[in-house]
């Protein structure tokens, strides 16, 4: 599974994630990726957040950590990716690399 993130501005950072994410993965992910894209897509902008609602982003060990680093989050259906633009972004990548005749090296 791949965690991504974008704004008007430009895409993020990448996370390569492996197994289920936990609450603490999510936490590391959001100190590592998300707060240093925020700051070089948009400076001192303000922004809002929003994720699928995952189970893991709902822990309360997350809502804390978004409440003391200030992260304001949109309300948002439960996972609901008809409504999340970030799965256009996913769509676009995927199709774009369906055009490639990509070949694994199988030794």
């Amino acid at each position: 599974m791949v965690w991504g993130c974008m704004s008007s501005h430009d895409v993020g950072r990448l996370h390569i994630v492996s197994g289920t994410v936990k609450a603490m993965d999510y936490i590391e992910i959001l100190q590592n990726k998300l707060l240093p894209t925020a700051r070089d897509l948009l400076g001192n902008e303000s922004w809002i957040f929003q994720d699928d609602n995952a189970p893991c982003h709902r822990a309360k060990v997350i809502q804390k950590w978004l409440k003391d680093h200030t992260v304001n989050r949109m309300n948002w259906p439960g996972q609901s990716p008809d409504l999340n633009p970030i799965e256009n972004l996913w769509f676009k990548i995927g199709y774009e690399i369906s055009k490639k005749n990509l070949q694994t090296n199988m030794n």
